[in-house]
């Protein structure tokens, strides 16, 4: 169907004249320990460059047995952060403030196709922590000026155009309900709940968990969240499909590889 001239006329284009040839997305994943976030991330179109704020980045590379999927062009920045009561909140802006250079740097980069960001729950931890000098008892008012702040950083990366992985923490669910003697109690719901930034499920266009079955050994990932395609959600890819590639040829089956970079 043709559009009117005049919607042309005044700047308002199809997708075709509005979408660049070379696809770009936001992903937010999540996992347990050793359940394959940064080999997933490995997977993607590069040139890359990781930012290193997950402790356990490294372990990745001890891995005797890589999967192919894993790709050399990446480049690593290893920032390392203190934990939560380590050091004074003064000293927690600067940590926060060093590792947005970097991260800002990744993304201006102009030969980076995809930015890594191994880490990202533990990015929102500095970012509390720059902000308040602590994690807890913060009255949710106080949030409001983390909050649009963190939502410019995850719009900078969309503007990017580039690739953009988070890689998130797991944590138990808890809820709570009221014992025998009227007393308020935490009790887990046997669910399981990402840490980090809870608006990410609105930002990002795609969140996937990721999998380990121990007793295949094999690896997988779970498509959570999809803008795209919400009937995919749910759906696991297991083995050799559980790669940046087999995601989204699974969603974006009509796009070809070399729009997201291979």
């Amino acid at each position: 169907m043709t559009l009117p001239a005049s919607f042309t006329r005044d700047g308002f284009l199809p997708i075709s004249q509005v979408r660049s040839k070379q696809r770009h997305i936001l992903i937010g994943t999540d996992g347990w320990p050793n359940t394959g976030k940064t080999e997933f991330g490995l997977s993607a179109p590069g040139p890359g460059i990781v930012i290193c704020l997950d402790r356990g980045f490294d372990g990745v590379f001890d891995n005797p047995n890589p999967p192919k999927t894993r790709r050399e062009d990446y480049a690593f920045k290893v920032i390392q952060i203190p934990l939560a009561t380590q050091v004074a909140q003064p000293e927690y802006l600067e940590y926060w403030r060093a590792f947005y250079a970097e991260y800002k740097k990744a993304l201006a980069n102009p030969d980076c196709r995809t930015v890594v960001l191994d880490g990202d729950s533990d990015s929102w931890e500095l970012q509390r922590l720059a902000e308040f000098g602590k994690l807890e008892q913060i009255p949710a008012i106080r949030y409001t000026a983390v909050n649009a702040s963190r939502r410019a950083m995850i719009a900078r990366a969309f503007d990017s155009g580039k690739i953009v992985i988070s890689t998130n923490k797991l944590k138990d669910e808890y809820s709570s309900k009221t014992d025998a003697n009227g007393k308020e109690v935490q009790t887990k719901t046997g669910k399981e709940k990402r840490q980090g930034f809870a608006d990410q499920d609105y930002l990002y266009q795609l969140q996937l968990r990721h999998l380990h079955n121990q007793e295949t050994g094999q690896f997988g990932v779970k498509i959570m969240r999809c803008k795209s395609d919400t009937t995919l959600q749910g759906l696991e890819l297991w083995g050799d499909d559980c790669c940046f590639a087999g995601v989204v040829q699974t969603i974006w089956p009509a796009t070809p590889l070399k729009e997201w970079g291979y």
